[in-house]
Formats: structure tokens, sequence, C-alpha cells
């Protein structure tokens, strides 16, 4: 049995900080404050590299003590699910990622595919190879390591996301099922949207009648759409996409966790008064990076469960020791009576498709990779209330610097040092009129950065990568920003 996660399994920043290894022994005076300013706390705030059983303990730390629970990143998605829901009428995707292997035709959207999941890529390389698979890449910026894979490359402007999805229905939805949505349809200018988005007609009749001759077909979305201005009406029309015609849905959650965190807690939209920050800066935090006012441990030196984009529960264990305190110990003494954090396992919600299968017990069940550990969550039915389809918003433009909040590989050589790259093409350079190993400073996600550019011989377009690997954020902003560079002394 392999025992913990692969790390092709899991995205690039995800993999970055499983590999963080703390080495706390306990500090008593400091887990004592821990205690008392969790009492104290009117908000906890924490992100999604963080296991099923962590996310547990702090939703039942929530209902004991009454603060709020905040996680940008997965309230986005889990209001973006909600919603897909509410038309779907399924509180999950039904995709994933062995069913895309075996898939005749593939369709990518909102995603960075190499670097937002490198797992995805191999998927979509592997039914490239072995089924012939016809793959349609949509996206602002080419992904240079899909570019012996992908069979169409559809390039269209930073924000036309929501009319994209909507031709994608158009296309899709059988003409009889779409008597149902009628206004929505009615209303649907399809001049408009391929005018704005740069997407010619002919682009999409190429990638129908490719894919209306293919036995399987999968729209594989990412977080460009989960957190896109008008994602709530995306995830609707995506769920009308799924509920009414024969393309199947798979949904790239942007941190290692985020489905599980949004699976299990209860999150709140914003934050009061005093602040404990799980692995996230707050006004007292508790961090695995060991930079905070109590060590917890990394994942790697953890026993629990992930929620993978699968939707399949796959064991954690831990590959290096702890000396130090844990969240359990916390949740302990202030009233939480749970021995172990594995025992929480079992304890998962059912609602959100959990199983009441012990921790002990999760290598007794076949992942889709064919490990033999783990189960899938169940897909359960939900009650679809108003739909509330609302036609396609106006299009913004994106004129002057654009920066594409995305962990590249090609910035991955400077993820363990400082300052970090900004990356772009000569064409960004240009547009920028700044020159590579020059530092500049700009804000983006109410964050200033600084960061020294880098020209890459590889890269197209006038959208620079900026990665965030030195963070523990989560974001609930749109990927991408326009930004005024300013060029600073070293």
């Amino acid at each position: 049995m392999n025992s913990v996660p692969a790390l092709e399994d899991i995205c690039e920043a995800g993999r970055a900080i499983y590999t963080y290894e703390n080495p706390a022994n306990k500090d008593e005076t400091a887990f004592l404050k821990a205690v008392k300013m969790l009492e104290e706390a009117d908000t906890l705030i924490f992100n999604s590299m963080i296991s099923n059983e962590e996310a547990m303990i702090l939703q039942k730390l929530k209902e004991k003590l009454g603060f709020k629970l905040v996680n940008k990143d997965a309230r986005k998605f889990q209001s973006f699910l909600k919603a897909f829901g509410s038309v779907g009428g399924k509180h999950l995707y039904g995709g994933n990622l062995q069913r895309l292997e075996a898939c005749e035709g593939v369709i990518v959207l909102g995603s960075s595919v190499s670097a937002d999941n490198p797992r995805l890529a191999d998927a979509i390389s592997t039914a490239s190879r072995q089924e012939g698979a016809y793959i349609t890449y949509m996206h602002p910026l080419e992904d240079e390591a899909l570019s012996n894979t992908v069979s169409q490359y559809i390039k269209y402007e930073v924000g036309s996301e929501e009319g994209l999805v909507a031709m994608l229905a158009d296309l899709f939805v059988p003409e009889a099922a779409k008597e149902a949505h009628g206004d929505f349809f009615d209303e649907l200018d399809i001049g408009y949207i391929c005018g704005e988005s740069s997407v010619g007609e002919e682009e999409f009749e190429e990638m129908f009648e490719q894919l209306q001759s293919c036995k399987s077909r999968m729209l594989v979305v990412g977080s460009d759409l989960f957190n896109h201005p008008r994602s709530q009406n995306i995830a609707k029309i995506l769920g009308m996409i799924s509920k009414e015609s024969d393309v199947e849905l798979l949904m790239i959650p942007s941190e290692l966790n985020t489905l599980g965190v949004a699976l299990i807690c209860d999150l709140d939209e914003s934050t009061s008064g005093k602040s404990v920050g799980y692995n996230v800066e707050a006004d007292y935090t508790l961090s695995f990076l060991g930079n905070g006012d109590l060590d917890m441990p990394g994942l790697s030196q953890q026993e629990g469960s992930l929620t993978s984009l699968d939707k399949w529960v796959l064991s954690l264990e831990n590959a290096s020791a702890f000396s130090g305190y844990r969240l359990n110990d916390l949740a302990q003494a202030l009233g939480l009576d749970t021995t172990r954090t594995t025992d929480y396992t079992a304890k998962l919600p059912a609602s959100s498709g959990y199983k009441a299968v012990a921790f002990d017990d999760l290598e007794m069940s076949t992942a889709p990779s064919g490990m033999t550990r783990g189960y899938a969550l169940a897909n359960a039915d939900v009650k679809s209330g108003d739909e509330g389809l609302e036609e396609v918003d106006e299009i913004a433009e994106f004129n002057g610097t654009v920066i594409y909040r995305c962990n590249h590989p090609l910035t991955q050589e400077a993820q363990n040092r400082e300052p970090m790259i900004l990356l772009g093409s000569k064409q960004f350079a240009m547009a920028a009129k700044i020159k590579t190993g020059a530092m500049v400073r700009f804000e983006m996600d109410g964050k200033t950065y600084q960061r020294e550019f880098r020209v890459s011989e590889d890269l197209k377009g006038t959208i620079a990568y900026n990665p965030v690997f030195d963070s523990t954020d989560n974001y609930d902003e749109y990927r991408y920003k326009r930004v005024k560079l300013e060029e600073v002394d070293e």
C-alpha cells in the first residue's frame, strides 16, 4: 500500500508544501497561550493545505467556541458547487481522471493545466495517446507542456469565460432540453460573445464537429471560473450542461484539499475582531512553517485523509516524526474529547458523501489509480431551487499590464529563494517597458509583491505569471489582474 498521496496527484504549491517538515518540540507556555487565544478568538482563518480531519476539528471548534471560520478559497468553491447543484441536481460533478483517460473528446477551460495539476496533464496526455482523443484547450495562454497533445488551441480574451461556457451550452445542450431554459438561450448573443472573446464561430464549429462523433466527452474546468466575477452564473450554466447533455464535467479545485474543506466546513465570508490563523498569518498564528506563535506539523508529519479532485478519500500517513503539539491537542484542551486526530476520519459528514470508514480501514478499497486505499464520495441528489440562470453579462476589457496568479513550471526554480520571479514573454516585456532582471513592485489580490522580472523564450503573449509558492494565503479573486508595475532598486 502506498502510505502517502502520490505527489503527481497534488498541485504545484501543494507539492512544495507537502515536502516541508517542521522540526519543532513542545513549548508548553506557547501551547497554553494558543488555547487562550482560541478561546478569545472572533475569527479563525485557515487555508486548504490541511487534512480532512483537521478541517473537521476546526468545524467542531467553531460549533463549540462560536468563532467565525474563514477560508476564502474553499468558500468560493463551496458556493460554486452549491450554484452548480441548484441546476445540475447533484452536489458534486461527475467526472474523474480515470474516465478522462478513457475519453475520446476533451475540452479544457479556465485552467493552466501543467501548472495547476500535473496529474491532470498526464490524464489528458493518456487520453490523447491511448484513445486518440480530440483535445480542445481553451485559455488566454498556451500551455507549452501540452503542445504535442492538444488538437485545437482556442485563445480567448481574459474575462470572457462566462460567455464561452454559455457558447458550450448552446453547442451541447440538446434542442429539446433548451426549451426548459428558453429565456437564457433566447437572450444569448453569439455574435457579441465571439467578437468580445476573440473566438471565431468557426473555431466553435470545428470543435463541435470533431467532438460530435466521440462516444465519450468531458469538459474540464479550473479555478479561473470559480473565482470569476460571474462565477455563480457560470456554475449554473455548467449545471445545465451536466444535467441536460452527455458531456461529463470535471472540476479542478485550486488547492490541495479545497474540495474536502468545502464539503466539511461551514465557512464564513469575512473576518472580524481578534483572529487566529491556522497556517495563515493573523493576530495569533499556528503554523507548520515555523514562523508562527505555535508550531504545527507539516502534512508529511500527520495521519489522516485528503479529498482528491477525483472525489476520492485518500489516506495520509506520517512520513516523518513531529515532536510538537498538534491541532487535536488544542481541541482536547478546549473540551473536545476525541483522543486521536484519526478518530475523526469515520465522523466526516455523511451529508457531503463521506462514509463511516475508520482511518485504519481506508486501505480496504481501490482508488481510481489502482492503489488499494480510500473510497469514493457518494454523489447525492440535491433539490433544485429557482434556477436563476441570468443573461450573459458584458465582457470586461483587460487592457494594459495583466498578470496571472499561477505557479508556472518555469518559476519552480525560484520557489526556495528570494526574491521570487515574475515571468513573462518578450512581448510582455516590450508592452510593459521593462527589461529582464529588473526588480518590480506591484499590487495584486490586496497584497504588495516585489519580484525580479525574467523573460522566458518559451512564453508567448502579453500576460505574465506571478507564482505564489512563497505564500500560504488562499484566494477568492479572479486570477488575472490589471496592475501597475513600478521598477525599484535592488
